[in-house]
């Protein structure tokens, strides 16, 4: 009995240092699957569970946290599954539970990466809680310490490019990435970078580090021969894939156009709530969803959509080309008694998909659209799909058209109808810029690479007017300059004021 026991320590000890192998060279899947059999061998040993907790941080993957948890509930009171909870409390956005179980935690670590490892935790709560200034003294106070820790820097610099200093973001990516050339997160960090200075050529190559960074998506259709250049696909049969959210796909969807240059034999595959719009792309592209694919082994190479402007030789901001998307009515029944004719007919997105991870800086907080909703000389339609839990009464208690339930297609017709659109960064305003609607993009003061540094207009759709944060999370000035420009829209329909 002893025999075995020892064997399984010695076959769980030597699995951990395999882990850690891996762990030490980025290999997060590699060390994850030796740090459960070690697990597995001798349950519940703290240094094995200290490193799930840390490639679960990284990888963001919340749910194989909250499994790790479960699991070790027999010792739920130790300090690495208290750690591991004050995780799970900062990605479930609990940010005030997670500081008060870290803050209790640090002394119980010994060792100073361990007491690091907390205090970046800490950071990071008081950064999505709004103390900047906190935030940067815990990472000045382990930078002093630990200079020549690539994740170190990479934190730092991320801190950094979300305050909008670009620069100084860019130069700790650099000092991160001349440490762990290896390290993709920091080259996909610094392609952000490039993207807000405008820098399109080395922004979009460094972009295609967008698979190889921890959590990252798997490439769909991998059987199929990948491109490595654009000279490969002549008369070839091409399948495009799309990537992200509906607004990316809709957005690059114009560079699906520009590959027709090289073959006319081109598949799109979207999304279903795209197909029937994108369906005008051209006459020469296919549009299928992912239940109506049929045999992948047709084509010769396949394409994710993001890829495509890298593969076309994007270099500026000037080498993007507006394409109206042209759509065509089909037998649609629109509701025009709700429109009106004496008053402004306004559509609003004012949040997005509360999943995504920064969305508490792109979503608007409902009050701050109140005093637009209880204008009379306004005729309001819902674009978006959610309503918050915390808004549903007040957002009832006024009359508004909702249009969140429409598919992307029959919406469009109803917003040809619209005087003006007024969207945060969702997938509406790219739906409207796309088909040249007038429309105004409300952005956070460190907006989504996709609007590189814009602060007026975008390359992308010519209809889109910006109006951005001049100070992060604060959308006063925003709404300010959002109402002189409704007051002059109204004034050139009825060429009178609001007064």
């Amino acid at each position: 009995m002893n025999l075995n026991k020892n064997t399984k320590d010695i076959d769980a000890k030597l699995a951990f240092e395999r882990g850690v192998n891996f762990l030490n060279n980025n290999d997060y899947y590699n060390a994850e699957i030796q740090f459960w059999d070690s697990l597995r061998l001798v349950p519940n040993r703290a240094s094995v569970i200290y490193n799930l907790t840390y490639i679960y941080y990284r990888s963001k993957n919340v749910n194989k946290l909250e499994a790790l948890i479960t699991q070790c509930n027999e010792i739920k009171n130790t300090k690495e599954i208290k750690l591991a909870i004050a995780y799970k409390e900062y990605f479930s956005n609990n940010y005030e539970e997670s500081i008060k179980i870290a803050e209790n935690l640090i002394n119980d670590f010994s060792s100073q990466t361990e007491k690091d490892q907390i205090l970046f935790l800490l950071a990071l709560n008081y950064k999505f809680l709004g103390n900047y200034f906190k935030t940067l003294n815990i990472y000045r106070k382990i930078f002093f310490k630990n200079r020549n820790d690539d994740v170190i820097l990479e934190n730092i610099g991320f801190f950094f490019l979300e305050q909008g200093k670009i620069k100084k973001a860019y130069h700790y990516f650099k000092r991160g990435h001349d440490i762990n050339p290896k390290e993709n997160n920091i080259l996909w960090n610094m392609s952000m970078c490039q993207f807000k200075i405008g820098d399109l050529h080395n922004g979009f190559k460094l972009f295609e580090k967008r698979w190889d960074i921890i959590g990252a998506d798997k490439k769909k259709f991998s059987n199929i021969k990948s491109v490595t250049d654009i000279n490969e696909i002549y008369n070839k049969k091409i399948l495009i894939w799309d990537e992200q959210g509906l607004g990316d796909t809709i957005q690059f969807s114009r560079f699906v156009l520009d590959v027709l240059k090289y073959t006319k034999n081109i598949t799109l595959v979207v999304n279903k709530k795209l197909k029937k719009l994108l369906s005008f792309l051209s006459k020469d592209v296919s549009v299928e969803d992912y239940d109506s694919l049929k045999d992948h082994n047709r084509f010769d190479f396949q394409i994710p959509i993001c890829s495509l402007p890298v593969l076309l030789g994007v270099k500026k901001k000037s080498d993007i080309v507006y394409k109206k998307l042209e759509i065509e009515e089909e037998n649609l029944d629109i509701d025009n008694s709700i429109f009106s004719r004496d008053k402004l007919n306004i559509g609003f997105a004012i949040s997005g998909n509360s999943n995504y991870r920064f969305d508490k800086f792109r979503s608007i907080d409902f009050k701050y659209f109140e005093n637009f909703l209880s204008i009379n000389k306004i005729n309001f339609f819902k674009l978006h799909t959610n309503i918050k839990q915390q808004d549903l009464l007040r957002f009832y208690s006024y009359k508004i058209h909702d249009l969140g339930h429409k598919d992307f297609y029959e919406l469009s017709f109803y917003l040809k109808k619209l005087d003006l659109v007024v969207s945060v960064d969702t997938s509406i305003i790219h739906l409207c810029g796309t088909i040249n609607i007038p429309s105004i993009l409300l952005l956070s003061f460190n907006s989504d690479w996709r609007w590189f540094d814009d602060e007026i207009t975008t390359v992308w759709y010519p209809s889109v007017r910006i109006r951005k944060q001049k100070m992060i999370n604060n959308w006063q000035f925003v709404f300010d300059n959002l109402y002189k420009d409704i007051q002059d829209i109204y004034y050139k329909k009825f060429d009178k004021s609001f007064f």
